[in-house]
């Protein structure tokens, strides 16, 4: 397979932030790749499977929160998991009009290996291989998480109050 990007000469130069951004999309792109090559999963399946390993068997409705979509969303991925035998809905026997997601046998071993996968911790390039850089960008990817996560969007723009279109400082703009 031909690497997604051709011009890593033009990374060296990128911002930090950009180079986040590139590198998130890359990794997901793979994932989706190898889940589907290998699993027959889709992200979004594999988030549903994953959840209900952890909690056990959920509600339609739980899990459109847990996953973060809306229950309509969560339909079709449901439907394409039980399809394939990772799932089964069943109603409630105190309520028929609610309906409980469980994982089949099949979707409990591949979830297995999945969360085995996951926790491997194998290195992903030569530089997380060296344990004291892979430390390093730990607590970088820590620290970028927990500080991003409040959704105060002004730290991406630190000179809100001036016009950055004619800023020409490098690094001034974060992406």
């Amino acid at each position: 397979m031909e690497p997604l990007v051709r011009f890593p000469d033009i990374l060296h130069q990128a911002p930090i932030g950009r180079l986040l951004s590139i590198a998130g999309h890359v990794v997901e792109q793979g994932w989706g790749r190898y889940l589907a090559e290998h699993h027959g999963l889709t992200p979004a399946g594999m988030r549903v499977l994953l959840i209900l390993g952890r909690v056990g068997d959920s509600t339609h409705r739980e899990m459109a929160e847990r996953c973060f979509v809306r229950p309509a969303t969560l339909t079709g991925i449901v439907d394409t998991l039980e399809r394939d035998g990772f799932v089964e809905r069943r109603r409630d026997s105190a309520d028929r009009r609610t309906v409980q997601l469980t994982l089949t046998d099949k979707g409990r071993e591949h979830t297995r290996t999945l969360i085995d996968l996951i926790h491997s911790d194998r290195p992903l390039t030569s530089v997380d291989a060296d344990p004291a850089k892979k430390e390093v960008i730990r607590e970088f990817l820590i620290e970028l998480i927990t500080t991003m996560s409040d959704g105060d969007l002004v730290r991406l723009n630190r000179d809100s109050d001036r016009d950055s279109t004619t800023d020409s400082t490098p690094g001034g703009c974060p992406c």
